[in-house]
């Protein structure tokens, strides 16, 4: 099997997912990581012998010219990287969301066209057994037509200001809030059922704006980006999506449905049970076909066995010329998405959804 040299561009969830993931896999070998912290990105880089380490990324980059470039830095970064990474000769996998607006998804796009490279999206949900077996369920008719999908999120994130410090995931500036966080894998979810979204309602807000365990430490501030939404998509043919996320909720808790004419899909966070509910009859678990299933070892990170698959995919479309998703359209679609549900917030109406050009 060809072996593709990887760049991890982060040392948070670049390291504990990405570089895992990347190890576990034969066809990839992992050879140099950055970090903005020049200790912390040295740390990680012994703990998973990895050879190169920088906190310039940029340097990294030019000195090892790597096959494949992972971006998992904050999402102001997501756009200079994966350009300086294309431009470079590299293929690209860009961490969720993809970039500060659709301006920037679109020039990343069409860079990676331009270039000849392959840039895809960490969509890595899509990997989780439950999600796969409903996806295919409802296209093979198994719940009549799709009309809803509907999607709430609990999580104890910033539940009191001494929860979290300020960091860049409560700061506008720099691409944080949940909507961008979870919302991208919950609009992408629900593309994968119903199609693109046509129009948006939502309010997009900041429910705890304190972050930081005391006044006079300097980890903290005011939250900018947003910690709770309410996002409501219209689809084409009266098909509708509800996506409702609190990160300052006391506890966590995930929920997922997707109702046909016929009958229900439910599944919950974990990813790995699912439920088909059908009018007068209890909830009926189905079985998760064998070549769904994930096999996720103990200890690890939840995310790491569906990041597993979908690099699996990138390194056959990447070595074979294989059609990879989810792609940098994908991507781009989701941006235009969540780009509307900021403007519908602001304005405090319902806006039209603006396809992105072909």
């Amino acid at each position: 099997m060809s072996r593709l040299r990887v760049v991890v561009l982060g040392t948070s969830f670049g390291r504990t997912v990405h570089v895992e993931g990347f190890r576990r896999h034969p066809g990839y070998e992992v050879i140099g990581i950055a970090g903005s912290d020049p200790e912390r990105t040295r740390r990680a880089a012994e703990a998973s012998a990895i050879p190169h380490h920088d906190h310039d990324w940029r340097r990294l980059l030019a000195s090892v010219a790597p096959d494949l470039v992972s971006v998992a830095a904050p999402v102001d970064l997501h756009h200079p990287m994966t350009l300086a990474a294309l431009e470079g000769g590299a293929h690209v996998l860009c961490e969720k969301p993809t970039a500060m607006d659709r301006v920037q998804a679109l020039e990343m796009r069409d860079r990676a066209r331009a270039t000849g490279r392959l840039l895809a999206i960490n969509h890595e949900f899509r990997d989780f057994p439950a999600r796969r077996h409903a996806v295919g369920l409802a296209r093979a008719g198994g719940i009549g037509t799709p009309r809803r999908v509907e999607i709430l999120g609990r999580y104890a994130l910033w539940t009191r200001a001494e929860t979290r410090p300020m960091t860049w995931l409560a700061d506008r500036a720099r691409g944080g809030g949940i909507l961008g966080a979870l919302g991208s894998h919950h609009t992408d979810c629900m593309r994968t059922f119903l199609g693109e979204p046509e129009s948006v309602l939502a309010s997009v807000r900041v429910q705890q704006p304190r972050r930081g365990p005391a006044p006079d430490d300097p980890r903290t501030g005011i939250a900018t980006a947003d910690d709770a939404c309410t996002v409501s998509y219209a689809f084409a043919g009266g098909a509708s999506g509800l996506v409702d996320l609190d990160a300052t909720a006391p506890y966590r808790w995930e929920r997922f449905e997707v109702h046909g004419s016929d009958a229900t899909l439910r599944w919950d966070e974990t990813g790995y049970r699912l439920w088909r509910i059908a009018p007068k009859h209890e909830p009926e678990e189905l079985a998760i076909p064998e070549a769904l299933r994930l096999s996720p070892r103990d200890g690890d990170p939840a995310l790491v066995a569906p990041f597993g698959a979908l690099i699996a995919r990138l390194h056959d479309a990447i070595t074979t010329g294989a059609a990879m998703t989810p792609n940098a359209d994908d991507a781009l679609r989701v941006q235009c998405a969540l780009d509307a549900a900021r403007e519908s917030s602001a304005l405090e109406r319902r806006v039209a959804i603006v396809p992105p050009p072909d």
